[in-house]
Order: structure tokens, then sequence, then C-alpha cells
């Protein structure tokens, strides 16, 4: 998927996979036995240990991930599938505020490398949204205020979308951080 529920869905499937495999590296027969392989100086126990510490880095990563992204996990149910545009514009604000406190605490969305896809897949979700709603196939069917009321509700929705997103840019620019939002 291309909307932000499909990001928690790759952290939450890459972290099952490499706790599955770093779990079983901690189990006593593999310890034993790499205990093993290093009293004989095997030539590539160096190699192993480099690689299983890099499991570790990529566990902790996804471990991170899953923790601090599933704190926006309502947030992106609402914008996806909340019933109507009242829970989207309910939940923006809260969504925004619930990103910088990721951007802020987390070790790994605290770049713009990680943030910017995060926030494209939340423009994009958006602008989805807006889509069904304004689609251009079926709204003719619908009555002149409907038709209105729905243009006047996706419009406001994104409005409220790059506001909210401009509201927490100055604060994270005010709190004198120097990570901050330039994009």
């Amino acid at each position: 998927g291309n909307g932000p529920l499909a990001e928690i869905d790759f952290w939450k499937e890459r972290y099952s996979l490499l706790s599955t495999l770093y779990e079983q590296l901690k189990q006593p027969v593999v310890q034993t036995t790499l205990g093993i392989l290093k009293a004989a100086g095997v030539p590539t126990f160096s190699n192993f240990e480099y690689h299983r510490g890099e499991l570790a880095k990529y566990y902790s990563e996804a471990k991170d991930n899953v923790k601090f992204l599933g704190t926006l996990e309502r947030h992106f149910k609402n914008v996806a599938h909340g019933a109507n545009f009242a829970i989207v514009l309910d939940t923006i604000p809260a969504m925004m505020n619930s990103l910088r406190m990721v951007w802020v605490i987390s070790r790994h969305y605290n770049t713009d490398e990680r943030m910017v896809p995060l926030m494209e897949r939340i423009a994009w979700e958006l602008c989805e949204r807006a889509a069904r709603v304004v689609n251009v196939r079926t709204i003719f069917r619908e009555t002149i205020p409907r038709i209105k009321e729905s243009a006047s509700l996706s419009l406001k929705m994104l409005e409220l979308w790059k506001q909210a997103y401009l509201d927490v840019r100055k604060k994270i620019e005010q709190s004198g951080r120097d990570a901050r939002w330039e994009f």
C-alpha cells in the first residue's frame, strides 16, 4: 500500500522476522557452538560476529520503529478508514502532534530520510480520501448542495493538514532543537 499504515505493516513484519532470528541466536546450544568456534580460532568467526552485530542493530531499529509508529496507528486508521470527514478533521491536529513527538523522541524517525516518506504517505492517504469523495466519475450524480459540501470538506481537510504541518514545524523550530522540519 501507499498509505502510512503500510509503513507500520512494513516495520511490524521486519520486526517479526528479525526477532525470530535474534532470539534463535540467543539459544544455549547456539551460544555453546559459538564459544567453541571462537576458542578454536575459526577464521570466519569474526565475520559471523560482525553480521550478528548488524542483525542486533536492525532488530533494535525495527523494535523501536514498531513502538513509535504504533503510537500513530490509530490516527492513521482514522485518516484511512474514518466514517466521515469530521473524524479525519479531528484526527489531523492530534496526529501531527504525535508525529512531532516521534520526531523528537525516536532514534530512527528523527531524520528527513525517514520522516519525509512517512509524511508523503500521509499526504497520499489524505488525497486519496478526498478523491474518493470528490470522484469525477460519480460526483455529478449527486445534488449541487451535496457536491459543494463534499468539495468544501475535502478542501477543508487538505487545508487543515497544511496548517497543522506548519504549526508543528513552527513548534519544532521554536524548541531550538537542531533537527528541524525542513521538508
